[in-house]
């Protein structure tokens, strides 16, 4: 029963409330699409949004309306309160979202002395600015030493989503100076609010002590060696199992969400502040494998369309430049904050072994500090750390830095010439991949047949070398008022006979991998086609479908799971030849369109999986090589080409497949033809004895009611002489 001494929120303070929300959203959201279309960051307009609408502009212009927008009212100003924090606590989420940890691991020698002297120096000289502040900027002269620590955090952090933003805009996020600043920010950030945080468990104390100090470290210590040992391994079964077991929409999301406010919760309740527990948080959940992009996309688009525009609004809010005493102390608080990180920066960068313009680059893309300066000087205000004078002074340093880095990064660029390396990486970047770099999950829906075999033959290396997994799905399809019937691709009257318990035992035996490699799933359904496409949108990365009959690619039931399918397609047909375990001989016929992309992505993959090689074939011809409408017309098989023009075009296609090929550890030589019809030129290679595997890349076309993949690759499928694949990328 609810105690007659708790006041209740009254219907006024609600609608108080949802106006204020209304407004700062709205005025928020416009400002940062302004920004945006100028160049700014759009962190910017939110802050400006909250300072139009506070003391400085509003509350100036207008005492009586700021005072019925705003009133200064404890209850109600803490009910929006609550709303900025929560904001605050989801945008760490999503920076630790960002943040990838792996990359310490890989830093360089630039990026590590970046590191360590772009936080070392601006640290120590807010340390001295703090020191020999007057004490009328000082809350408490008592707790100075708190205070110039505080200070000294503010100047050494980074804002990495502000930071990151950037260097996407000026194209910079795969240069080598781009990288270095990244990685440094990484740890910056990351020991930037393990300091922070400390300081705001101490500040909450009211005073330093050494005690409670070690105690807090030690809390630390234990929640982040429970985070990873315990909470981590946790996590990742939960949400597999939500994936694969749980139908509700955004029930992923629910456990990340419920994960963080316990986190946040977890950090504050050892005396380091909430906003580290919601990023160690996000570093965690990025390390999952199984977690849905679609689901972090969902939450990144509410919170950065909704709760953060109206917590940089309220922080911009609380920032009365009429209180500023004068112009002397943002000056002085703004020229050391970005001469240390400047300084600093150089003088790693220099160390490191960088040019100086490329020195220059990263204290400049260093110094802005955007969001997370905000969060630091709200929560310094928060715990009465700071005086509103020093806390206007700082929200003034972040805005001022993040407007200056893209302005000083622009005009460093012309100095800083692209290397070859940054060209191909550049490149390859701009490549969608066709599986995830994690684990790979792939489906076969089988009923026993030997083209399902030869599908799961496929699967099992790159489900061992992904740390994935191959489930294999049996549909029994149960008509009203008729017997069972079995089914497997592709669709027959009855599969009567077929014995689905050996093939199971077979289909383990080729996976291998141990227990848990291979699952095996078994569900009864009167509509087959919709049993399949229901279980592949249960986290899965690829489908692999057995093609049997005359005309796989045609087959009503096939047609069907292609155009609906929520994940791309492998489309395999067996030869008289079993593919081998390993050391697989790979033949992709290769023309540069984005299909044949595909097809030799997944190829690299594949022949890094089973220690084989790959064959790139190129036939020049008039007509134009695509795996999509590979002319048939012309029975004429190529001859070896000219080798001049052979030399040239080698150069070219290695230049192209050459970084992806690394990047899997794939080998792969280069067979070019020319003066014959493709398609002939593919199936005479086939028949070789020289290939095991074809791989082909399919662009899938509505034609009417069904798809068309051209006549030369259904041709090629029917007629390969060894076993032949066929990639269907997620059809659009």
């Amino acid at each position: 029963m609810l105690d007659n001494s708790i006041e209740l929120l009254s219907g006024h303070a609600i609608l108080v409330l949802l106006l204020q929300l209304a407004v700062l959203l709205v005025l928020a959201r416009v400002l940062a699409e302004l920004m945006g279309r100028i160049g700014q960051p759009a962190v910017i307009g939110e802050l400006l949004a909250g300072i139009i609408l506070g003391p400085t502009v509003l509350g100036y212009l207008s005492p009586e309306t700021f005072a019925w927008a705003f009133p200064q009212e404890a209850a109600q100003f803490h009910l929006l309160e609550v709303v900025s924090w929560l904001g605050m606590i989801l945008l760490l989420l999503l920076t630790g979202l960002e943040t990838d940890i792996r990359v310490v691991k890989n830093l360089g020698r630039a990026a590590l002395s970046a590191s360590v002297f772009g936080m070392v120096i601006p640290f120590a000289s807010g340390l001295v600015l703090g020191w020999y502040l007057p004490d009328r900027f000082l809350t408490d002269p008592a707790n100075r030493n708190i205070f110039a620590a505080f200070l000294a955090t503010t100047m050494a952090i980074s804002a990495m989503p502000v930071i990151a933003k950037i260097l996407m805009d000026l194209k910079l996020i795969r240069r080598d100076v781009g990288l270095v600043i990244l990685s440094a920010g990484v740890v910056d950030d990351t020991t930037g609010w393990l300091i922070l945080s400390v300081i705001a468990g101490i500040a909450a104390g009211g005073a330093f002590d050494p005690v409670d100090f070690m105690q807090t470290l030690l809390w630390l210590a234990a929640f982040l060696v429970a985070m990873r040992w315990v909470v981590y391994p946790l996590m990742s079964r939960l949400v597999r199992y939500l994936n694969e077991r749980v139908g509700l929409a955004g029930a992923d999301l629910t456990l990340i969400l419920g994960f963080t406010f316990l986190a946040a919760a977890t950090t504050e309740a050892i005396g380091v502040h909430a906003v580290f527990g919601a990023f160690v948080a996000g570093i965690l959940v990025r390390q999952i494998r199984r977690v849905r992009t679609s689901s972090l996309q969902s939450l990144e688009v509410f919170v950065l369309s909704a709760l953060s525009p109206i917590f940089f609004a309220f922080a911009g809010l609380k920032v009365n430049l009429w209180d500023l005493s004068g112009w002397g102390l943002p000056l002085l608080v703004l020229g050391v904050a970005i001469g240390g990180k400047l300084v600093g920066c150089y003088i790693g960068g220099r160390l490191g072994r960088m040019s100086h313009w490329e020195s220059l680059a990263v204290g400049f893309g260093m110094n802005a500090r955007g969001a997370m300066g905000l969060i630091v000087a709200l929560i310094g205000l928060s715990l009465g750390l700071l005086t509103q004078e020093v806390y206007s002074v700082i929200v003034l340093m972040a805005v001022a830095t993040s407007l200056m880095a893209p302005l000083l990064l622009k005009w460093a660029l012309p100095h800083l010439p692209m290397s070859e390396e940054e060209r191909r990486r550049i490149q390859d970047a701009g490549q969608v991949p066709f599986l995830p770099r994690a684990s790979v999950r792939i489906l076969v829906p089988t009923a026993g047949g030997q083209n399902a075999m030869a599908a799961i033959r496929v699967a099992a290396p790159l489900a061992r070398l992904k740390r994935g997994q191959v489930v294999a799905l049996y549909v029994e399809s149960r008509d009203p008022g008729e017997e069972k019937k079995r089914w497997r691709l592709p669709r027959r009257p009855s599969l009567a006979g077929t014995n689905l318990a050996e093939h199971l035992r077979q289909a383990a035996e080729v996976v291998g991998g141990g227990e848990g490699k291979l699952l095996t799933r078994q569900v009864a359904r009167p509509d087959v086609a919709r049993a399949v496409l229901e279980e592949a949108g249960r986290d899965y990365d690829l489908m692999m479908i057995g093609a049997g009959g005359n005309a796989p690619l045609h087959d009503p039931m096939t047609q069907r799971i292609l155009r609906k399918s929520p994940i791309p397609v492998l489309i395999v047909r067996r030869s008289s030849q079993p593919l081998p375990a390993t050391a697989v001989r790979l033949l992709v016929p290769f023309d540069g369109s984005v299909f044949s992309r595909y097809a030799t992505e997944f190829s690299f993959v594949f022949a890094a999986a089973s220690d084989g090689h790959v064959t790139i074939l190129h036939v020049v011809d008039e007509t134009r090589l695509t795996s999509s409408s590979l002319p048939v017309t012309e029975r004429r098989i190529a001859q070896t080409a000219d080798p001049v023009r052979t030399a040239d075009l080698e150069a070219q296609l290695q230049r192209a497949l050459g970084p992806a090929a690394a990047r899997h550890g794939a080998r792969f030589s280069i067979r070019i033809v020319t003066g014959g019809s493709p398609a002939e030129t593919i199936l005479a290679e086939s028949h070789s004895d020289h290939h095991d595997l074809l791989v082909l890349g399919a662009e899938n076309k509505l034609v009417g009611a069904s798809l068309s993949f051209g006549q030369g690759t259904a041709e090629i499928l029917e007629r390969a002489g060894c076993t032949t694949a066929v990639v269907v990328p997620r059809f659009e």
